[in-house]
């Protein structure tokens, strides 16, 4: 018979909990500001305020800890733009588009150093290779199939490249603007976009 209850051991796992969410934490941090090649475990530990067996009991290394961050922002952020179209589904077309947008740059005000992660810093992955994750423009790709299909927008367009234009555009000019966000307000921001949606931008 066990010594320890379940509580008890729940307790005991809770430090180890904590202390992946601190090098979580402290690592999206390190990393957007100084980029990938800037940091290293034994920083992300010290900053932390771990020691680094501690770091290695939870990550094999830095580039573990970069694919940790970006696989959870990226389920985060596609939650939200899914929560976003759901909420909007009976609205006219460019206030869906409107809605996913603007959830989107609202994602990357609220957690700029993961947005950067997510769409810039790690796309070099290390001499490991890429971070091996990125953000799917699939979404993008069968509404404007769909669109097509009811004759809404240019029969001419190939709707697999009108996602992926789109989907790099909006990351690269709101990383921009999360970066010097005085050169022009949230809302002219959204406003552009939602104009150079495929779905708005192409309509028949």
């Amino acid at each position: 018979m066990s010594l320890i209850s379940v509580s008890d051991t729940e307790a005991l796992r809770r430090p180890e909990s904590e202390s992946r969410e601190k090098l979580l934490l402290v690592g999206t941090q390190l990393m957007a500001e100084r980029g990938v090649e800037g940091v290293n475990s034994n920083t992300m530990a010290r900053a932390a305020g771990v020691g680094v067996g501690t770091f290695y009991r939870h990550f094999e290394d830095k580039y573990a800890l970069l694919r940790a961050v970006v696989g959870r922002g990226l389920e985060a952020l596609q939650a939200e733009l899914a929560e976003a179209d759901r909420e909007a589904a009976e609205a006219p077309l460019g206030e869906q588009v409107r809605a996913t947008v603007s959830a989107f740059v609202h994602f990357a005000l609220r957690e700029p150093a993961g947005f950067r992660l997510i769409f810039s810093l790690a796309a070099g992955g290390g001499p490991r290779g890429r971070a091996g994750l990125g953000f799917s423009p699939r979404a993008i790709e069968n509404r404007l199939r769909a669109l097509q299909a009811d004759g809404q927008i240019d029969p001419a367009i190939d709707p697999a490249v009108a996602a992926r234009a789109f989907t790099a555009a909006q990351a690269q000019a709101v990383l921009w603007w999360i970066q010097e966000p005085d050169h022009l307000d949230r809302e002219a921001l959204i406003e552009t976009l939602v104009r150079l949606h495929p779905a708005v931008a192409c309509r028949s």
